[in-house]
């Protein structure tokens, strides 16, 4: 599957409304804290981001494979999340800094 440079943007959008969902997240653990027993609350929460943002591009780049006709192999999938993943990766130390700031 070829990523273009649309389609690279298009994962950073999706990235840019998980880590948007950021001050919810604390919001949500704020209020049912006493029922959890949660470690590392900024871990939690970089995990609740990765989750969305895995759910939303795999979902993106499904839909893409299918609408550019590609073969569904294995091979494929996995160099398309491949280029998810890296937009993920490049930008873990900005997640970090906006959990930080929403603490």
């Amino acid at each position: 599957m070829d990523i273009t440079t649309e389609d690279k943007n298009e994962l950073e959008n999706l990235l840019n409304i998980a880590t948007s969902q950021i001050p919810r997240y604390f919001n949500l653990i704020n209020s049912a804290k006493e029922n959890w027993q949660i470690k590392d609350i900024n871990e939690f929460v970089f995990g609740m981001v990765f989750e969305k943002y895995i759910h939303d591009s795999g979902q993106y780049l499904t839909n893409k494979g299918i609408d550019d006709s590609q073969p569904n192999t294995i091979e494929n999938t996995m160099k398309a999340y491949d280029v998810g993943i890296e937009v993920f990766g490049d930008n873990v130390a900005e997640i970090k800094r906006l959990i930080q700031e929403n603490k």
